[in-house]
């Protein structure tokens, strides 16, 4: 089962890391046989610092997650806490600092909110089918 929808992913200069891309890029034979198709699917990223280019980490890996078959689910301003300004719409964030500070409190709530949206979206495709 693929679980990179529940991981902190890296931001590095504004887009993934080189090690989810080397997963991602892995994912192929998954891909022919279609096994992904139809899975719920949300982005989740992290940076050092304010401007790290966590929303276009996040719009980027939408791309891959499209041609692999996710049903994407983004955060919208669904919660609270992402119209304060914790995470964005795209997907959840988190700003560790040069100390790799571990999310705050804001920042988990919006994340365990997005993953309660994929959850409710996945059980209801595995509802449909």
């Amino acid at each position: 089962m693929c679980r990179w929808n529940h991981i902190w992913h890296p931001t590095r200069f504004g887009n993934t890391s080189a090690e989810l891309k080397a997963f991602i890029d892995s994912l192929g034979g998954l891909w022919f046989q279609g096994k992904l198709n139809g899975k719920a699917a949300g982005a989740f990223t992290s940076t050092a610092g304010p401007h790290g280019g966590n929303e276009a980490t996040v719009i980027s890996l939408y791309i891959p997650m499209a041609h692999l078959g996710f049903i994407i689910v983004p955060n919208g301003y669904t919660h609270e806490k992402l119209v304060q300004g914790h995470g964005t719409p795209y997907g959840s964030s988190s700003i560790s600092g040069q100390n790799n500070a571990p999310p705050t409190k804001d920042e988990l709530e919006v994340a365990k909110h997005q993953g309660a949206r994929v959850t409710q979206v996945a059980a209801a495709l595995k509802t449909a089918r």
